[in-house]
């Protein structure tokens, strides 16, 4: 690839993941707040074109038919996978239910949740999933695409989770699922349908990352931690990749200039090495 090339899509990829873990959350009014999180779309329409990809549509995001159907598949796979999880937190003692909110208390969080944590998962697949493959596709063996991609989010946890070892295993593991999803159907919808899903079950019990207030039950982490609690956040993930790849004979591929396959010209499945 033209070091040229290379420049600006690095310089394009800080540019859109900058703005959007900086701008909007540095604001404490809400609306604009959302305001300049919906800005986030055009900035990567003029981005994407800059660097020389298909705009909005070359990072994924594009209605196709089928696009519902993959959404649902995967937003089940992450919601009840991390439910799962959760379910042994409580079982095992490590987590505790104190109470809920009343139905008075929940309108407010339960619509910040569920907006919040759309956007939120949407744009952040949009940058690491979406961008790297538009940019990458076609010009380097997709194992290696694969791995840029699953680095990158990994590391682009630090801003909800910090940086440290577990975080960054965790955050592979969990990549893993997510870009196959989005390789497997050539769009966004089924890589955000899980995380979409997962988050939303995360949020039901800790609210919004950085407003715990904003969570449906009241619940009380413990310091009583077993080895398959603690081992939970690795083994949930694998076991995710497992249902995945089973899901993905379900999924509706979305067949363009836009979507992949493993016999593509950029590389094969034996290509990961």
């Amino acid at each position: 690839m033209p070091i040229k090339y290379i420049f600006k899509g690095i310089i394009g990829f800080i540019i859109l993941d900058l703005y959007f873990n900086l701008v909007p959350v540095q604001l404490s009014n809400p609306y604009l707040q959302f305001i300049t999180t919906l800005l986030f779309f055009p900035l990567a329409y003029v981005v994407s074109r800059w660097v020389g990809i298909d705009g909005i549509k070359g990072l994924g995001l594009y209605f196709h038919q089928g696009w519902k159907k993959n959404f649902c598949i995967s937003f089940m796979i992450g919601f009840l996978l991390w439910m799962v999880m959760f379910g042994i937190q409580f079982l095992s003692g490590e987590l505790v239910y104190i109470s809920s909110k009343s139905m008075a208390e929940i309108t407010m969080p339960i619509l910040e949740i569920f907006v919040g944590y759309f956007v939120g998962s949407l744009i952040n697949d949009l940058v690491v999933r979406g961008y790297v493959f538009g940019l990458l596709k076609g010009r380097m063996r997709i194992g290696w695409v694969f791995m840029v991609s699953i680095l990158l989010y990994a590391l682009d946890d630090y801003w909800y989770a910090g940086f440290n070892l577990s975080n960054i295993i965790f955050s592979i593991i969990l990549g893993l699922s997510l870009t196959l999803a989005y390789y497997k159907t050539g769009s966004i919808w089924a890589d955000t349908g899980i995380h979409y899903g997962l988050n939303i079950a995360y949020g039901l019990f800790f609210g919004l990352v950085g407003n715990p207030e904003s969570a449906i039950f009241i619940t009380r982490e413990t310091e009583h931690h077993t080895y398959l609690t603690d081992s939970l956040q690795y083994t949930i993930p694998a076991i995710m990749l497992i249902v995945v790849l089973w899901a993905s004979k379900y999924y509706k591929v979305h067949n363009s200039g836009n979507s992949f396959n493993f016999d593509d010209h950029s590389g094969s499945q034996s290509d990961f090495r």
